[in-house]
């Protein structure tokens, strides 16, 4: 039988961000809150109440599950083939409006996949990709499909790299795609994190990529996509994701995302464009946190961030103003290794949290999250969380089913104000870039991170079958996983490794050197010259140049070295 002790509640009382909750909230608490101006119909400013009027009613969040990147090692090491494990995921519907692929160790770093820094990890994060070769004589039989699902029928892709060359290279690439195979790019539909900024201030794997590269070919592939691609988003304007995972709280995510936002819409302005030309187009992605009500409350609080700075930044009118989609990831940070099956009820949470507070699409991560990528049977868990949500629960009926709580207005309305201190703060040291310059923001991020720490350390926030409740992680509960091998030091690659490596030799071999040649000095003069950079990327990888030397030409046009790990050298036989 429990005793008092047991039932009490754990922990210290406050918010995952460390907001003092009373016990109750009335109408006092709300009584400067003006409807209107601060709250207002689900699909018309400030979009508190959600992006869209009737919200589901309409249409239902895109499920953008990473059935191809995230799940290829673990197709492979089952022997499974790639297309027909896609081919089943489709017509079973466990992933159906969209996806986000993803790249592996190298792509994240733009370096080609023989590069030392990496080339043993080959496979280890995902597919290996990196020619258009390989989408059209290799072995990349995926993509390509995918694509055409995306001209045909409207199907969402996503890439989900976050360091922005990486998207960007993707992106490019996707276009060489289509021009060479005539197919109409302006009905391609998806989007891209492309965020540079977030890597400088989380230190991800492309941290060493100089900042002006990275805004650079994030700012060219924005233009470009604004002007020519009207059904795609070229960038969220700030993981806010990312961020979150490197350890910040709510405050810090909001602020962060839309300090870096602010610095990609300045740079299109400058650039010609008009807000209302591309202010909607980047959709906002968050965190959906474990804290329940702080991750409903954020989001509705972050459109009306959205609003404010478009209307009084930017002077977009309020009457032609039009949400952007906001989506959510469920926190990696929350996933433990032990215990995974508690993994699906956070999801659980996550993903109701994400719905009531209005998101329009959403990833969740698998069970495995905290030790691999992720294994078929946890997307058929999620898409079944997804569609017991909207099939069965029917919180899915009504728009914003919380506004007008008492504590939900309240505390959006903290959220809102106390991100938009933040965000003040940093455009008074001018903006993200500077702050990263001046290494002010990676502090920030440093002293979030051991915070976090110390407070599952100290108890002040619990984690069941980590810091409490640890007899629970006894029972086995076996999953299915995903076991990714390593060679041994007199046998460093795997066969699997081998023969991915064996097809990037086949496809250096087979391609014409002297069609290669001009299109990276092409690219290499743009670059020189400030030109915009995705008509002549897109014009590399139709020559089959590889992404690592797409990228070095791409630096040394600007003034960088051709390898921004200084362990490889511009190849001998290319020369400008």
């Amino acid at each position: 039988m429990a005793t008092g002790e047991d039932r009490r509640l754990k922990g210290d009382g406050k918010t995952q961000s460390g907001i003092e909750v009373k016990e109750v909230y009335g109408p006092e608490d709300v009584a400067g809150l003006d409807y209107q101006e601060e709250i207002g119909a689900p699909g018309t400013y400030p979009f508190t109440r959600g992006s869209y009027p009737r919200m589901y009613r309409e249409r239902l969040w895109v499920d953008a599950q990473p059935a191809l990147g995230g799940s290829t090692p673990y197709v492979s090491e089952k022997g499974i083939d790639r297309e027909r494990h896609f081919d089943r995921l489709m017509t079973a519907g466990v992933s159906t409006g969209g996806t986000r692929t993803g790249g592996d160790m190298h792509n994240l770093a733009t370096v080609d996949p023989d590069h030392p820094l990496v080339r043993y990890d080959a496979g280890a994060c995902g597919s290996i990709s990196y020619s258009l070769w390989q989408m059209l004589e290799g072995n990349e039989t995926i993509l390509p499909k995918l694509v055409k699902k995306s001209l045909d029928e409207g199907f969402v892709i996503e890439f989900g790299h976050q360091v922005g060359t990486a998207d960007v290279c993707d992106f490019t690439r996707y276009l060489a795609l289509m021009e060479v195979q005539g197919w109409d790019t302006r009905k391609f539909r998806g989007n891209m994190v492309n965020d540079p900024l977030t890597s400088h201030i989380t230190g991800s794997m492309n941290y060493k990529q100089p900042l002006e590269v990275g805004f650079r070919v994030s700012c060219d592939a924005q233009e470009y996509a604004y002007r020519n691609l009207p059904l795609y988003r070229p960038t969220n304007g700030g993981c806010a994701y990312d961020l979150r995972e490197s350890g910040i709280d709510t405050f810090q995510e909001l602020a962060f995302r839309f300090g870096n936002f602010i610095e990609y819409a300045d740079e299109m302005v400058r650039r010609g464009l008009k807000f209302e030309d591309f202010g909607g187009r980047p959709a906002m992605a968050f965190s959906a946190e474990i804290d329940f009500f702080e991750t409903i409350c954020k989001l509705r609080a972050a459109r009306r961030m959205w609003a404010r700075i478009g209307a009084e930044r930017y002077g977009a009118e309020v009457a032609k103003m039009k949400c952007p989609p906001v989506s959510t990831n469920s926190a990696g940070n929350s996933m433990t290794y032990q215990q995974q099956i508690f993994n699906v009820v956070r999801q659980t949470i996550e993903t109701m949290a994400s719905v009531l507070g209005g998101v329009n699409g959403m990833e969740l991560k698998g069970y495995t999250e905290a030790v691999s990528p992720p294994t078929t049977e946890a997307f058929v868990v999620n898409a079944g969380i997804q569609r017991i949500i909207a099939a069965e629960s029917n919180v899915c009926l009504t728009a914003d089913p919380l506004g007008g709580s008492y504590y939900v207005e309240w505390l959006t309305d903290h959220i809102e104000k106390k991100s938009m201190e933040l965000l003040g703060q940093i455009l008074d040291k001018g903006g993200i870039r500077a702050c990263v310059r001046s290494g002010w923001l990676q502090g920030e991020v440093e002293r979030a991170a051991q915070e976090r720490a110390r407070e599952l350390e100290e108890k002040r926030k619990i984690r069941v079958g980590v810091n409490m409740y640890q007899e629970l992680a006894d029972y086995d509960i076996p999953l299915p996983q995903f076991n990714f091998t390593r060679g041994k030091p007199g046998a460093p690659y795997t066969k699997r490794q081998l023969k991915a490596l064996e097809v990037w030799n086949t496809f250096k071999r087979s391609r014409d050197l002297e069609k290669v040649k001009p299109a990276l000095k092409r690219l290499y003069h743009a670059a020189r010259d400030g030109e915009n950079l995705v008509r002549p990327m897109v014009e590399a990888w139709k020559a089959y140049a590889s992404i690592g030397e797409i990228m070095g030409v791409i630096r040394e046009g600007m003034g960088f070295s051709y390898d921004q790990f200084e362990m490889v050298s511009r190849p001998e036989w290319l020369a400008y």
